[in-house]
C-alpha cells in the first residue's frame, strides 16, 4: 500500500521565517559581501522577506551599486566568483 504524504503549508511558511534561517541567509550574504570588497568596493547587501503567496521565503542579495563596482562586475564577474564564499 502506498504511503500518503500530507503537507502542512503553514509549517513550511513558519520554517522559512524562522530566525535561524534568516540568520543563516544573512551570514551567507555577509560572507559574499566581504569577499567582493564590501562597501568600500561599491557593493551593498539587503535582506527581506518575500510575499507569502504562497511561499514567503526570506531573501538576501548583494549588489554592485557604484559605477566602479558595476564596471568591475561586467569585466571581472566578482559576484559570480565570490559565490563560493556563501558556502562557508
Amino acid at each position: 500500500m502506498p504511503i500518503k504524504v500530507v503537507h502542512h503549508i503553514r509549517g513550511y511558511q513558519e520554517l522559512r521565517r524562522a530566525p535561524g534561517v534568516r540568520a543563516d541567509l544573512e551570514a551567507r550574504a555577509r560572507r559574499v559581501f566581504e569577499a567582493v570588497g564590501g562597501a568600500a568596493a561599491g557593493y551593498e547587501t539587503s535582506s527581506r522577506q518575500g510575499a507569502a503567496r504562497p511561499q514567503g521565503r526570506w531573501r538576501t542579495s548583494v549588489a554592485a551599486v557604484s559605477w566602479r563596482a558595476r564596471r568591475a562586475e561586467v569585466k571581472q564577474q566578482r559576484l559570480l566568483r565570490a559565490i563560493d564564499a556563501a558556502r562557508g
